[in-house]
C-alpha cells in the first residue's frame, strides 16, 4: 500500500500515520512520533494540508483545496504540495496510497 517517496504523484492519496499523537495549537500542528521520540511542528499551510491528509483526497485534490483557500491557481501550489507530501513521507509521519484509505483502515493500522 505504501509508495516510496520518490514516486509520489498528484494522483496518490496522502494519509496521516496512525502511529502518531498530534494537536493543532494556534493554527499550527504539533506532531509527536512516540516510537522515534520526535516532535514535528507545521506552519499554517502545512497544518491545512495535514488536516486534509485523511486518506480520502489525492494530492491533486489537496492542491485544489489550497488554491481555493489561498486564492491562487492549483498549478501554482501542486509542485509544492507534492514536495510537502514527500517531506511528510520521508519523516515517517504520513504515507501515500494509490487508492482512498478509509478511517477504519487507518485505525486498524494503528491497532496492529
Amino acid at each position: 500500500m505504501e509508495t516510496p517517496a520518490e514516486e509520489i504523484t498528484p494522483r496518490h492519496y496522502l494519509v496521516r500515520s496512525p502511529f502518531l499523537a498530534w494537536r493543532v495549537i494556534e493554527n499550527e500542528a504539533v506532531i509527536i512520533s512516540p516510537q522515534e521520540r520526535e516532535l514535528h511542528s507545521l506552519n499554517e499551510v502545512g497544518t491545512y494540508i495535514w488536516n486534509l491528509a485523511d486518506g480520502s483526497r489525492t494530492i491533486e485534490e489537496i492542491a485544489h483545496e489550497l488554491a481555493r483557500r489561498y486564492e491562487v491557481t492549483p498549478e501554482e501550489v501542486l509542485t509544492d504540495t507534492i514536495a510537502f507530501a514527500q517531506a511528510l513521507v520521508e519523516r515517517g509521519v504520513a504515507f501515500v496510497s494509490e487508492r482512498p484509505t478509509s478511517e477504519d483502515e487507518i485505525e486498524q493500522m494503528g491497532v496492529n
